[in-house]
C-alpha cells in the first residue's frame, strides 16, 4: 500500500505505471505526517508496522528480522527503536531513541552526534520514546492507544505516542543491530523557523495536558508558562508563534481535556515510573518527596531552549 499525501510531482503516476500490484490511498492535500500514517496503519492487517522516513538509508540487510527478534521476545513491547546514524559518518550516532529534556521542555535524541562506541548497546538501553525516523511498532498497541495524535500534523508525535504506550503498560525497546542512516537528523534538522517553533510549542503543550499525571501536570504547566514568558521577552516572530501555540491549545482545550480523561482513566503505570524512565539520571525522591526542590530545579532549567 502506498499513501500519497497530496503529491503533485507525478510520483503516484509513476507508482501506478510501474507497480500495479500496489494499492493506492490518495489524499487531495497534505494531511500531515500523522494522519497519513494513522490511515495506513488502520488499513493494513500486519501484526507490526515500520515507520520509516524517506530520507533514510538501510545499512543492515536483516534489520527487520532483528527488530522482530526483540518485539517477539515480549508481548509488552509496543515499539522497537532502530539505531540511527549519520549518512556521511556511519560511526557517529544520531539517535538511539528519545529522552525527556529537563524540565518538560520536550525530548532529545539519545547519543546525538556522539561517536558510536556501543555505549548504548550492551545491554541495550530502554529509551523513553521512539524516534519516528525509523522504528517498528506493534499495530495492536498502536491502535489501542489511539495511534498518532491527528491534531499534531508533525513533530513530537512519536514522543506523544510512546508516552501513551508506556502509560498503557507497554515498553519501548532498542535494537542496535538495526542500523539506519538518517539524513534529516545528520544536519540537526532544518534551521529553527517560525512554523517549526509553532508546531513544537503547540504540540508540547497539548502533550503535557494529555499525558502528565495529577502529581506533575501543574509542575509541567508552570514550567511551560515561565519559559513562554521568557520567549515573549524576545519580541520577535518566534514570540508570536508561542502566543499562537497557546491560543491554539486554548481553542482546542475541550478536545485535549477529553483525551486526557480517556488516557488517565486507562493508565496502568505510576507517574513515578514514567518520570524515572523519562529522566533516568534523576533519583526517584526528586519527583515525589522534595516538591520545593523540584520547583526550584524547574525554574533553573526554564532558560534551556529545546532545539528539537
Amino acid at each position: 500500500m502506498v499513501v500519497d499525501n497530496g503529491s503533485s510531482d507525478g510520483s503516484m503516476e509513476y507508482v501506478l505505471s510501474n507497480f500495479p500490484q500496489f494499492e493506492i490511498l490518495r489524499f487531495r492535500k497534505n494531511l500531515g505526517f500523522v494522519r497519513a500514517y494513522n490511515e495506513a496503519i488502520r488499513l493494513v492487517s500486519a501484526e507490526y508496522v515500520v515507520v520509516l522516513n524517506n530520507d533514510t538509508t538501510i545499512l543492515s540487510k536483516d534489520w527487520i528480522e532483528r527488530l522482530l527478534e526483540v518485539a517477539n521476545g515480549d508481548w509488552r513491547i509496543g515499539a522497537v527503536q532502530c539505531k540511527l546514524v549519520s549518512p556521511t559518518e556511519q560511526g557517529r550516532l544520531l539517535s538511539a531513541g528519545n529522552m525527556g529534556v529537563k524540565y518538560w521542555h520536550g525530548f532529545h535524541d539519545i547519543g546525538k552526534f556522539e561517536a558510536d562506541n556501543g555505549q548504548y548497546d550492551i545491554p541495550p538501553i530502554s529509551p523513553f520514546s521512539i524516534c519516528a525516523g525509523c522504528a517498528l511498532v506493534r499495530r495492536s498497541a498502536f491502535l489501542r492507544v489511539g495511534g498518532f495524535d491527528a491534531k499534531f500534523f508533525a513533530y513530537l508525535e512519536d514522543a506523544d505516542l510512546s508516552w501513551r504506550l508506556r502509560l498503557a503498560g507497554y515498553m519501548i525497546a532498542y535494537q542496535p543491530l538495526a542500523r539506519i542512516a538518517h539524513g534529516w537528523l545528520s544536519s540537526d534538522g532544518p534551521k529553527r523557523n517560525v512554523p517549526l517553533t509553532y508546531l513544537l510549542r503547540r504540540n508540547l503543550l497539548r502533550m503535557l495536558l494529555k499525558n502528565c499525571g495529577e502529581e506533575t501536570v501543574w509542575w509541567a504547566l508552570r514550567n511551560y508558562a515561565i519559559r513562554s514568558l521568557d520567549d515573549l521577552a524576545r519580541r520577535d516572530e518566534h514570540s508570536l508563534a508561542v502566543v499562537k501555540a497557546i491560543i491554539w491549545n486554548t481553542v482546542h482545550f475541550r478536545d485535549t481535556y477529553s483525551k486526557r480523561l480517556s488516557i488517565q482513566s486507562r493508565r496502568k503505570v505510576s507517574e513515578e515510573e514514567i518520570l524515572m524512565t523519562m529522566f533516568p539520571s534523576y533519583p526517584a525522591q526528586l519527583f515525589h518527596r522534595h516538591q520545593k526542590l523540584r520547583r526550584i530545579l524547574g525554574l533553573m532549567f526554564t532558560r534551556t531552549r529545546f532545539e528539537g
